[in-house]
């Protein structure tokens, strides 16, 4: 375990020096949009075009992969949902968005970095049909439930949300490059490299800056119960939904078990806040997975069989 320690710690000692630069001040109020917009619109995209674009296109359309992880997506979210409704007896909306903490990774900005550390390049197309999965099925389904609930635009524009992600776009561009054989001129390919080398180190730092909420309260018993499910039953849940239920192979199920143990993914706290609902427990549940995964993270690759030794 201390080699797979040794593998995880950079990431995040990343994260922690985001979070230290932003409690001392070091950086400017408005930085976490800006490092956002950053990441999310120019870094991440291009390093996710470059790669969708350089991996043959079947590997990118994995059907089995895409199924196994929306499914135990959709489970784990119907499921805490449904107990956070009917017998902690909450709100529609605040049920809704303790569930999708409890169902949706940070994929996006840890898992690209985490997980061909530890499983080697190999994985990247099958996190990107993993995200694809929680991106149009569990998380398109859970907003629009909590918009058709809260009336807030309803179902249509949560959708038209979706498909404005630069991620999907990014991927469906790459895929489209690689199906049709497409290079970039000399110039583009500089700039898309320059940017996707970036996204890693910036996404952590980001996920760092963001941390950092004064006077946030997580001392309440919810907030470790969406910590806890996200971080322990969330990945055996997809463990054995992937390994029994879709059969895939080792590779596939490490990867997707351990996509699911990353933390609460940040977007969960915007939505949350957009819909009116609890934001706060959100933005709790995200700082306290985050913490703990360091831990629980490396112990999930241990007990997993993940070697450090790639």
């Amino acid at each position: 375990m201390l080699d797979l320690f040794l593998v995880t710690t950079p990431f995040f000692a990343l994260i922690l020096c985001g979070f230290l630069a932003a409690h001392f001040r070091l950086l400017p109020p408005n930085t976490v949009p800006a490092l956002n917009v950053f990441v999310l619109y120019f870094a991440l995209p291009c390093m996710l075009f470059r790669f969708s674009a350089r991996t043959p296109f079947e590997q990118l359309v994995n059907v089995p992969v895409f199924f196994a992880y929306a499914t135990a997506g959709l489970a784990m979210l119907g499921l805490f949902a449904a107990i956070a409704r009917f017998v902690v007896r909450e709100t529609v909306r605040d049920a809704v968005f303790g569930a999708l903490a409890a169902a949706w990774s940070n994929w996006g900005y840890m898992g690209f970095a985490l997980l061909p550390a530890l499983l080697g390049p190999k994985v990247l197309p099958i996190v990107v049909a993993a995200g694809l999965a929680d991106l149009l099925v569990v998380v398109s389904g859970a907003l629009a439930f909590a918009a058709l609930e809260s009336r807030k635009g309803g179902a249509r524009t949560v959708f038209v949300g979706v498909f404005r992600n630069p991620l999907i776009w990014a991927i469906a561009a790459g895929g489209a490059f690689s199906a049709a054989d497409i290079a970039l001129p000399q110039v583009l390919e500089q700039l898309t490299r320059l940017l996707g080398e970036a996204a890693v180190p910036v996404a952590l730092f980001t996920i760092g800056v963001s941390l950092y909420r004064p006077g946030t309260r997580f001392e309440r018993t919810e907030v470790f119960v969406i910590a806890g499910a996200k971080l322990l039953v969330h990945p055996y849940l997809v463990l054995l939904v992937a390994a029994y239920v879709f059969r895939l192979a080792p590779l596939e199920v490490s990867a997707l078990a351990l996509m699911a143990a990353l933390p609460v993914g940040g977007s969960v706290f915007l939505f949350a806040e957009r819909a009116g609902a609890n934001g706060e427990r959100i933005a709790a549940a995200i700082l306290v997975s985050t913490a703990l995964a360091f831990f629980s993270f490396t112990a999930l690759s241990w007990a997993f069989g993940v070697s450090a030794t790639r």
